[in-house]
């Protein structure tokens, strides 16, 4: 999700040894590849499609095994007062990095990460964009994943966080709103510790409907217009590819408002979308060149792509692998 800055540190605080424990208790076996096969990169899924152990978005996510021996674990996330989407403990082995790359896919748009560092050093480093912090162990953060980001573990040791995917609340995104503020004013709120509550079943909310069968209209045009937008702030191009880009985005937009005012939501009238959202994709792989987005130097073909394509009807388009 794009933020008003690269890095905001919540007014959230837990208990990191606790925390530690729990994690440490998981069996070996609870450590997955990261599914980018990004070497040194581990994770243990918490809340899932389903509750199976996967790393799939979309579909009605519950909690994991893993997530249900982690009393406190659960308190802390019952404590955000969200729904949370696929969530997970993520490790970097000694020696070991997250290579730069930005988040730009259909679930990104609408949903931030939270960070909770579980195991950490102060010589770990997490960059985004042209910035770098430490995230304290205990410590809760939520990053700009729309901008290029990496995180470097220089120790011998394993790092470990927290990181768990939702949309946020109202309360959540004010929380976020008091800390934008007080960065202008000097003057941060105090941090609220998030205690262990032994014996205390919490119950989480998680995300049932992420996906919808065939996207709205409005949706797909919000998508798109935000995209453009960001095409637009780039130099001329006076080849006119970028013209002729923004020109089938709008088109897409049109056509998909004119199938809507047919069809609707109609699961059994999505191959209507499909062709028309195939018919689109051909068109901008006719594009000979990339055209960089200013804001993260990402094509905005690719983009298109993994943000309105492969979401804006339930269908897999042909030789093109899932976000």
């Amino acid at each position: 999700m794009k933020l008003p800055q690269s890095f905001i540190r919540l007014p959230l605080r837990v208990d990191a040894e606790r925390l530690a424990a729990e994690v440490e208790a998981l069996p070996d076996n609870a450590w997955q590849a990261h599914p980018t096969g990004f070497a040194g990169n581990t994770a243990v899924p918490l809340i899932s499609v389903n509750g199976g152990i996967n790393d799939l978005i979309s579909g009605p996510m519950q909690p994991t095994p893993f997530l249900d021996r982690c009393e406190y674990l659960r308190q802390v996330l019952a404590a955000f007062g969200v729904v949370f989407g696929r969530s997970r403990l993520m490790c970097l082995a000694g020696g070991a990095e997250v290579p730069r790359h930005c988040d730009v896919n259909y679930h990104w748009f609408t949903r931030v990460r939270i960070h909770i560092p579980v195991i950490t050093y102060p010589e770990v480093e997490f960059h985004c964009a042209d910035e770098m912090v430490n995230m304290a162990a205990g410590q809760t953060w939520i990053f700009d994943n729309w901008k290029m980001h990496r995180v470097v573990n220089p120790t011998p040791y394993k790092r470990i966080h927290l990181v768990a995917d939702t949309v946020g609340s109202a309360g959540f995104w004010r929380m976020v709103e008091q800390v934008l503020q007080a960065g202008t004013s000097g003057k941060q709120p105090a941090d609220r510790q998030i205690d262990y509550r032994p014996g205390d079943t919490v119950s989480l909310l998680t995300e049932r409907y992420n996906t919808p069968p065939v996207m709205p209209p409005k949706e797909l045009e919000v998508l798109c217009t935000d995209l453009i937008e960001d095409l637009g702030a780039a130099r001329p191009d006076e080849s006119g590819f970028s013209e002729r880009f923004i020109q089938l985005t709008h088109d897409l937009m049109r056509d998909w408002q004119m199938l809507w005012t047919l069809y609707g939501p109609d699961p059994d009238q999505r191959g209507h979308y499909e062709r028309l959202r195939n018919r689109v994709l051909r068109q901008i792989r006719r594009i000979p060149v990339p055209l960089r987005l200013p804001s993260n130097g990402r094509p905005a073909q690719n983009v298109l792509l993994a943000r309105v394509l492969m979401a804006c009807v339930d269908r897999p388009i042909p030789g093109v692998r899932g976000l």
